[in-house]
């Protein structure tokens, strides 16, 4: 039992890695607001494209980055290193910006783009914090994108197993100390609830918000 244990917690991080998540959690965003609007079943479409061709920019700075040093990138992501650390927050800076973008130029709806200025202020503490105390960007990035749509919708509350579960995970593989991983987890929701509470009319209520968008 003990072994079986070992393995899960070992591919945790891959099956739930944070990237992953940050785009399952959008996407769930993405529909959730599309479903509460009189929009067409196109307009879904093209508002996952517009958040896949942003995911798709948020690679930028990695690929450059190994492209400039010829680093291998297998060997580069494993441990902990801040420098990947910045590339990957500069990554979902990029991917929330643009998507932020689309949002507010196509006028989709307001829940997606809140919860991209969540996503972009996680990353300054993660980006800043890196180069001087190994906190936890797993911990971080998982918990986000999930607490924002519970808090847009409380019948998703099931999925913050992913985020809790991610902070022992990381003390198991011993990526991390407990400080590192619960102080992760702290950032992550204090920055999220205090910004959807402002967005939100200051109140923690499920987002009402069902504005009628058409293209």
């Amino acid at each position: 039992m003990a072994g079986a244990l070992e393995q899960a917690m070992r591919y945790y991080p891959y099956v739930f890695h944070p990237i992953t998540v940050v785009g399952g959690g959008t996407l769930l965003l993405v529909y959730d607001e599309w479903d509460r609007q009189d929009a067409t079943r196109s307009t879904l479409w093209r508002r996952i494209a517009g958040f896949l061709g942003a995911g798709l920019l948020a690679l930028v700075p990695t690929v450059a980055y190994f492209g400039v040093v010829g680093a291998n990138p297998i060997q580069a992501t494993v441990g902990n290193d801040w420098t990947m650390d910045a590339l990957v927050a500069a990554g979902l800076f990029i991917g929330g910006a643009t998507t932020w973008y689309l949002w507010r130029r196509f006028d989709w709806g307001s829940i997606v783009p809140g919860a991209m200025v969540a996503l972009v202020a996680v990353t300054v503490p993660y980006s800043l914090l890196s180069p001087f105390w190994n906190i936890s960007g797993h911990v971080i990035i998982s918990l986000m994108p999930v607490l924002y749509v519970v808090l847009v919708a409380r019948r998703y509350w099931p999925l913050l197993a992913v985020p809790v579960v991610m902070v022992p995970n990381r003390i198991v593989l011993d990526a991390h100390t407990w400080a590192q991983s619960i102080g992760g987890f702290l950032v992550a929701a204090t920055i999220t609830i205090g910004l959807y509470w402002r967005q939100n009319d200051r109140s923690l209520r499920p987002n009402p918000a069902t504005t009628t968008l058409l293209d």
